[in-house]
């Protein structure tokens, strides 16, 4: 247990795009909340845009902020609920970001990434590294609802991985997917790569994924078709590798109003489009195609639920995330690291932090 007086080193947003490691106090867990040493922090896609000021008066909902949310650690206090439901110090854990309320009809129905009081504070409701404090930080206080107990031979460096990648598997299972189905995965981030790998972890057909230089050779390298979208038309690619009839399963990765479009053209009849990506502006839907042939938008919000078949995945080695993992700072350099990753420098892909 750590004195109450004590501090940290913590990456503070004062200001959009404006940002400085401080020295603030160490927080106290209350309730359901415990503390963390926090060991990993990625560099989420969402980060960026949080730290750019994209989502005034949301994300964060003022300054100063701290934020960060893909994260991994190890509990160093416990408040006395949490203390109660078993939780103890030296549990090794990762974490979602998401805390529903847990009494809403939502929440109760196990939607909690869809909280009806979301951004109430008073109701229950959290949401680290965008609402409440996050993971850029030596020591994470967080509610239990958000963490997990990770296999004690998985190093918490790659647990940190599982926020993303339950997200991915999420973004998965809501397109209906079934083994043998050809996918097509719009973006070869590190969310797209993902949804690769969880796609043919269960057992795809052929996954075709649209992207382009380092990125889309990592994709094809780890077992996908590439179309390269600078120099081909995706819709007319996939049309010629399925005999003109589209991909059952798209997964929306790349989050621009140009790729929904096309993913909505390159379904097949019945298909389902499941997006992931947030476009800057809204797109140009072709709806008429949409109705006629039963195609399928669905949109996808966080990882409910998805967090532990996530960990059983890279404990049973059906998932390997090595490739992804690019580059490490500690917390001083995260400027530097923000570059790297916006920058997409040095095959940057997952970019971690490491605050302790």
């Amino acid at each position: 247990m750590l004195d109450a007086s004590e501090t940290m080193n913590a990456l503070v947003l004062t200001a959009p795009r404006e940002f400085e490691v401080r020295e603030v106090p160490v927080p106290t867990p209350e309730g359901d909340e415990v503390l963390c040493k926090v060991d990993t922090t990625y560099i989420c896609g969402t980060d960026p845009h949080i730290i750019q000021g994209d989502f005034p008066g949301f994300w964060p909902p003022a300054f100063p902020f701290i934020p960060g949310h893909e994260w991994s650690g190890t509990v160093v206090d416990t408040g006395r609920k949490a203390a109660a439901l078993g939780w103890k110090e030296g549990d090794r854990v990762c974490a979602i970001s998401h805390v529903g309320c847990g009494y809403c009809k939502n929440c109760l129905r196990g939607r909690y990434n869809l909280c009806l009081n979301y951004g109430d504070l008073d109701s229950g409701h959290r949401q680290h590294g965008h609402i409440t404090p996050g993971a850029y930080a030596q020591f994470m206080r967080a509610s239990v609802k958000s963490l997990y107990r990770i296999p004690d031979d998985m190093s918490l460096e790659y647990a940190a991985n599982v926020d993303p990648l339950s997200i991915a598997l999420y973004t998965v299972n809501r397109s209906r997917f079934e083994p043998g189905d050809d996918v097509l995965i719009m973006g070869t981030g590190p969310q797209g790569i993902m949804a690769q790998l969880c796609a043919q972890a269960m057992g795809a057909g052929r996954v075709i994924i649209a992207g382009s230089g380092e990125r889309l050779n990592l994709a094809v390298k780890l077992g996908a078709i590439g179309i390269n979208y600078r120099d081909t038309d995706v819709v007319e690619a996939v049309m010629d590798l399925t005999g003109g009839l589209g991909v059952p399963r798209v997964l929306e990765c790349a989050g621009t109003a140009k790729a929904i479009r096309q993913s909505c053209l390159a379904a097949s009849k019945g298909g389902v489009v499941s997006v992931i990506g947030i476009p800057h502006g809204d797109p140009e839907l072709p709806i008429k195609r949409m109705v006629l042939d039963e195609v399928e938008l669905i949109g996808n919000r966080a990882n409910p639920n998805t967090a532990e078949p996530a960990i059983a995945m890279l404990a049973e080695n059906r998932i390997d995330l090595k490739p992804l993992l690019s580059h490490k700072f500690p917390l001083s350099d995260f400027a530097t690291a923000l570059d790297i990753y916006e920058g997409r420098k040095d095959g940057a892909m997952k970019v971690a932090i490491k605050p302790n």
